[in-house]
């Protein structure tokens, strides 16, 4: 992993929680080679782009929660301890799905993926899109969902929102959410970009 932590800070923060395992996850969920890696590895195996990106999101997730419950032993690398998740977890989709068309082909965690510039450049304009959107929520809102995102439990978000408890904490998240979705279906030019 490159960036600011050394991948056995990265596993410590996590374990830490509150805003060093924000800070880390942060880190690994803008690991741009992995993540490229993981998206070529779906589209070869009856994926799209769409999938590739959620199998990534999912297997920070899986990360996350293997390490804050001590399943990751740190035997070896982490990027490919995560690229080893999304794969596992892109195939178990690809069976309950029975789709399956699965070619390895030697995948190499070092190989270089080629996107032309459009999926580039819809994927960054996706992007403008949603902080556009959450540019329009308040500062709490903002905060609450991209702890979520990061799969922050509610007691955690509610620590980190100075909320009473998680109760309240899980009622903002779902009010923020509404109030993003709203947004969502009140701009259909920025919501036909997304698709």
């Amino acid at each position: 992993m490159i960036n600011n932590f050394s991948e056995t800070e990265l596993v410590a923060n996590i374990r830490a929680g509150g805003p060093k395992r924000q800070q880390a996850l942060t880190q690994i969920y803008r690991e741009k080679q992995l993540k490229k890696q993981v998206i070529a590895f779906v589209q070869q195996n009856s994926g799209n782009h769409e999938d590739g990106v959620d199998i990534f999101h999912e297997g920070i997730i899986a990360l996350d929660l293997n390490i804050r419950q001590n399943k990751y032993q740190q035997t070896g690398k982490l990027n490919a301890y995560l690229f080893s998740t999304c794969r596992f977890i892109w195939l178990n989709q690809l069976k309950k799905k029975r789709r399956m068309v699965y070619t390895d082909e030697h995948f190499q965690l070092d190989q270089e993926v080629h996107h032309n510039p459009e999926s580039l450049f819809m994927s960054e304009e996706q992007k403008e899109v949603i902080d556009t959107l959450l540019g329009n929520l308040t500062e709490k809102c903002k905060l609450i969902l991209e702890l979520w995102k990061l799969s922050y439990s509610m007691e955690e978000i509610a620590e980190q929102a100075d909320l009473k408890n998680a109760a309240v904490a899980r009622k903002q998240r779902y009010n923020c959410y509404q109030k993003f979705l709203h947004l969502i279906n009140e701009h259909p030019g920025l919501k036909s970009a997304l698709k």
